[in-house]
């Protein structure tokens, strides 16, 4: 993972970033792996967020009209784009032109 310390000072408070200037390696390492059970601790509860496990799925029912009608939409394109290719290689109605 690249090191992007830029991003992560825009997204740390001013606080952090002060009382962390001088940090030493242990303290470093510690902090770390504090963060790292505080994401831990934050998926399990956003996966066990009901309300949002519910708009989540009312959002995937929406979203599926969309992109059935797309794929719809896609594959008229693909079989459209055969059609002119059997035009053009003489396999189909020699008299039609692009």
């Amino acid at each position: 993972m690249a090191i992007e310390l830029g991003k992560a000072k825009k997204l740390l408070s001013d606080s952090f970033l002060e009382d962390n200037s001088e940090v030493n390696e242990d303290e470093a390492a510690a902090l770390i792996v504090k963060s790292e059970q505080a994401i831990k601790g934050l998926r399990e509860a956003q996966a066990a967020d009901e309300e949002l496990q519910a708009a989540l799925s009312i959002a995937k029912d929406l979203k599926s009209g969309y992109t059935s009608a797309a794929k719809y939409e896609e594959a008229k394109i693909q079989f459209l784009l055969g059609k002119i290719e059997e035009i053009q290689e003489g396999e189909v109605n020699q008299e039609a032109s692009v």
